[in-house]
């Protein structure tokens, strides 16, 4: 059963969604940078359970779970507060869609998803939500770049597997319109990082849904 989403009552919310390591956080802030936009980041650092549910995911996925829901529910509330323009790094649909339900036996995402659907109700809907999507080789090495050392017992097979998910979820998702950018081809971490080619198909996409916005999307060259 789906929330009824509530319509946001401010100008533009952004939201980019995607698995991990595939360059999420590097493309808000560029957005947030060029665009003018509120940044409203992902807490992965505040999470005190996440390396532990790494390490032993069925003692320490609900607990894990609970605590980004939170945190989503906060962003999100945060958001509704703001008057400008915004985005978030990740989204809470794809938090509870994809990887509670991962994370959490049967029983449990039972009792989480109620909790979840109850507490959309009072949300607001992004404008649109931008998925990022990557082959697993490109997020293994993506991630080895970055090198976080909680995540270096992140295997292929997970990652394929929450890449399989990410699609699915995507092809049917319907709480807010999505559009979907493959990065596999893209350079999103050097310093001069391309980005044109993602920020020109978000504002192509603003545009085709009523939102003019920015007043331009051409990135100057570098020099």
């Amino acid at each position: 059963m789906s929330a009824t989403p509530v319509p946001s009552q401010h100008s533009l919310f952004l939201a980019v969604a995607g698995n991990i390591g595939v360059g999420k956080s590097t493309l808000t802030r560029h957005l947030a940078t060029v665009w003018g936009l509120t940044l409203l980041p992902e807490p992965v650092k505040q999470n005190p359970f996440l390396r532990l549910y790494y390490e032993d995911p069925k003692r320490w996925g609900m607990q894990s779970q609970l605590f980004f829901l939170t945190q989503r529910i906060k962003l999100f509330k945060e958001a509704a507060r703001l008057s400008g323009p915004r985005v978030v790094d990740r989204t809470l649909y794809e938090d509870a869609e994809i990887f509670a339900r991962t994370a959490l036996s049967h029983v449990e995402y039972v009792v989480y998803e109620q909790l979840y659907e109850y507490l959309l109700e009072t949300l607001p809907v992004p404008d649109l939500v931008v998925y990022l999507r990557a082959s697993t080789r490109t997020l293994t090495r993506r991630i080895q770049l970055r090198g976080r050392s909680f995540e270096k017992s992140l295997s292929p097979a997970y990652l394929r597997k929450l890449n399989e998910r990410y699609d699915t979820w995507a092809q049917t998702f319907q709480r807010a319109a999505l559009i979907t950018v493959d990065t596999d081809d893209l350079d999103l971490f050097s310093l001069f990082g391309e980005y044109e080619q993602v920020t020109v198909r978000i504002a192509e996409a603003l545009q085709q849904r009523g939102t003019a916005w920015p007043p331009s999307t051409t990135i100057p060259p570098h020099s």
